[in-house]
Parts: structure tokens; sequence; C-alpha cells
């Protein structure tokens, strides 16, 4: 069981893949790992996994949460190891079926599957503590640093990929000016 739960499986009620799923697209389906989840640095297989989910969920069936995470800047520290930590913290905590995906040198991007709009709330609480809950220790100097980020997440609906992107960045830096760091995306941002 994976901090957000137990996973539920897409599938029909015979057993096969769900018939909406396109061939060869995993989402939401528990999987077997022998280690952490990747960290996906190519924007191409980003791209086509949000495009596929959003047609999942724009197919009525299923929800599917985007965040963006964002480290606040930190006098000494390079953000692209910050990332990089963040994302390791990501890989062994979340759900098998979860994506991590680098969105440029400063950003991660999570796809989180089956996150329903009265969860997104708890879901980006959860994220924010995996990252706060200890200090990092820094390369070469051996500091142990206090990181912060700034979260932020839009629920996919039927909105072209880089409109959900945008929305959960604004809702990302709404969430860091408010000082409370994390904010859901809702029209009233736009």
């Amino acid at each position: 069981m994976g901090i957000f739960g137990t996973p539920r499986t897409q599938v029909d009620a015979d057993g096969s893949a769900g018939a909406n799923a396109p061939a060869g697209f995993e989402f939401g389906e528990r999987k077997e790992m022998a280690g952490p989840l990747p960290i996906i640095d190519n924007i191409v297989e980003m791209v086509q996994w949000l495009e596929s989910a959003r047609n999942k969920v724009a197919d009525g069936n299923s929800y599917c949460c985007v965040a963006v995470c964002a480290p606040n800047p930190i006098d000494g520290a390079a953000l692209e190891l910050t990332v990089g930590e963040i994302a390791d913290r990501f890989a062994v905590s979340l759900r098998s079926y979860d994506k991590i995906f680098r969105h440029g040198r400063e950003k991660l991007l999570i796809g989180l599957p089956h996150v329903k709009p009265e969860e997104a709330t708890a879901v980006l609480q959860r994220l924010h503590d995996i990252v706060v809950r200890m200090p990092f220790k820094m390369p070469g100097n051996g500091l142990d640093l206090a990181v912060t980020v700034s979260l932020g997440a839009s629920l996919m609906d039927g909105s072209p990929v880089q409109e959900l992107i945008n929305r959960a960045e604004k809702a990302m830096e709404a969430g860091r000016i408010a000082g409370n760091r994390n904010c859901i995306w809702s029209p009233d941002l736009a």
C-alpha cells in the first residue's frame, strides 16, 4: 500500500484491460516493480502520457491530477540538485502507476491517476510532506538544508495538455504567493 492508499486497477469486470485504454497505455494499473519509479526526462514521453491520460479522463470513467512541484530558492544550493533529490524521494514514495517527469531544470510534473477532486488537497499535502520531513544533505559541503516546495495541481478534464500544465503552474505560483505552498487550480485563478 502506498501513501495514497490501496491502488486500484483499471480493469473490466472480466479482468481484461479497460475498454477505453489506448493500446500499451497503463493508467492506474498496479504493477510489480523492483525499485523506485523511473524519473522521466523526456518531454515527448511526458506529453504523450498526459495526452493519453487526458483522453482517458475525458471518456468520463477516470480521474487524474497533474501536479507541478518546484523547490523554493535556497541561497547556495543548486536547484537542479534539489529537484533531483525531490524526484528521488517521490520515486520511492509514490504508487507504482504514478508518473514523475522532469519539467525543465527546476520543476517536476507528477501524474496522479485516480485522484478525485475531494482528495486532491490531501494528496498535495502528502507530496509536500515527503519533501519537508527530512533535511537535504548537500554534496560537497555536508550541510543539512531544510527545503520547502510549492505545489500546484489541476484536475484533468478535456482541456488541452498545455492548458492543464499551465493551470497547475498558476496554482503553484498562487500557493507560493499566499504562503501556504499548496494550491489546486480553480477558475478564479485564471
